[in-house]
């Protein structure tokens, strides 16, 4: 009956976060090795003036989020992509269905 008490008694939580921190470093990681592959296409792709003004606020195989200021400079984004700066995207990404998507709001902080 003891052993059985025993069995039955309040355990204590495993306070450890070992294995949290193992997991955020390792989704940092992944993040930043993935986001510096856009970023780095992203550079190389688009004109510097627009590079300074933008931000990588998402990235996927299929889909970048472009951050910008305000809607001029999205329409600005706008016309290199479609001047030939998402054809270099994609052949620098080897993603032949990447879709550029800009979102006006505040820059990061």
């Amino acid at each position: 009956m003891q052993k059985l008490c025993e069995q039955r008694a309040f355990r204590e939580r495993d306070v450890g976060i070992g294995r949290e921190v193992s997991a955020i470093a390792r989704q940092a990681r992944q993040d930043a090795e993935r986001r510096g592959e856009f970023a780095d296409a992203w550079i190389a792709a688009m004109p510097a003036d627009l590079v300074a003004e933008t931000w990588l606020e998402s990235a996927t195989p299929v889909a970048m989020v472009i951050g910008v200021a305000s809607a001029p400079l999205g329409f600005a984004v706008d016309r290199a992509l479609r001047a030939g700066a998402l054809a270099k995207l994609r052949l620098q990404l080897r993603a032949p269905g990447l879709r550029v998507r800009t979102r006006i709001g505040p820059p990061p902080a």
